[in-house]
């Protein structure tokens, strides 16, 4: 038996009707895909570069007591065990962060910006707050003690459910794409139901019949697959290059466009493959039960 011409794959419903939707999904799905990678590098880069966990604002005065304030805070905060850095924010940061908000042309001189001390605490130590703003209370009721660690943990959650999301979404795309194609083969499998049932009377064997079906499925679903993550990649670059046009970067590590790039050129692989797989089980499942 000819194994490419037994059954005639390529010109049923089928055929015709299952790559389109198998585009669709993978462009669907490599973009999710490439959603999660930018979500991830972004909270890794995030919480890599967020060090401070604790501001403390001491106010400012006309006479010299503003100094002596700071010197006495500081000394506490370096005194006080499970804090790892302290550093004070200096007077020209804090004119850039001003003239961020309220314009460049704000003259920040007339107000009387407070000094602010950034905290870095050890995580794998526990860390009472409530002591450390009764201590610095202590030295000046007008102290402010601001904790960041709240706020940062429920922008971690937010990420980390985007992320989960992300990744059950990509989930249902490549099930809903197997039972796409489980059930396109079963259709295909009845319409050339007197073939195959002639195949079986010369003695093919289910594995044989099962082989075609799988091996045409792979072929049409790396070809559909291709196509549906190259238009994916066209549309990253589009994406790419219009946060670009905009004056926002991806802040995101080099080694994320490699893998991006990886995700489309696997995509084509591993989509086939899982196919392959799915045309091959309703195929035994047909002819064997």
């Amino acid at each position: 038996m000819n194994k490419d011409q037994d059954l005639p794959l390529r010109n049923d419903i089928a055929a015709r009707f299952v790559p389109k939707i198998i585009i669709l999904m993978v462009y669907l799905g490599t973009l999710c895909s490439t959603f999660t990678f930018f979500m991830i590098h972004s909270t890794l880069l995030w919480e890599e570069k967020l060090a401070t966990h604790l501001s403390i604002e001491i106010p400012f005065f006309s006479d010299s007591s503003s100094n002596d304030l700071q010197t006495q805070v500081t000394d506490l905060l370096q005194k006080t065990p499970g804090i790892n850095k302290v550093e004070v924010v200096s007077k020209t940061e804090m004119k850039t962060l001003f003239n961020s908000l309220l314009g460049e042309g704000t003259s920040v001189d007339a107000f009387s910006l407070p000094a602010i001390v950034d905290v870095s605490l050890n995580k794998r130590d526990a860390f009472n707050v409530e002591n450390l703003e009764m201590r610095l209370k202590n030295i000046s009721p007008l102290i402010q003690l601001i904790d960041h660690r709240l706020w940062q943990s429920q922008v971690s959650n937010l990420l980390f459910t985007t992320t989960s999301l992300a990744l059950f979404l990509t989930f249902l795309i490549l099930c809903s794409t197997l039972v796409t194609t489980f059930f396109a083969t079963r259709t295909s499998l009845l319409i050339h139901r007197k073939i195959v049932e002639v195949l079986s009377l010369i003695g093919a064997t289910p594995s044989y019949i099962a082989k075609q079906f799988q091996r045409n499925t792979f072929k049409q679903g790396f070809f559909a697959s291709s196509i549906g993550a190259f238009l994916a990649f066209l549309t990253f670059l589009g994406i790419y290059f219009l946060f670009e046009k905009a004056g926002h970067t991806f802040v995101v590590t080099t080694s994320f466009f490699f893998e991006v790039l990886a995700i489309f050129i696997l995509a084509p692989f591993i989509t086939s493959f899982f196919m392959m797989l799915s045309a091959r089980r309703a195929v035994m499942k047909a002819l064997c039960s």
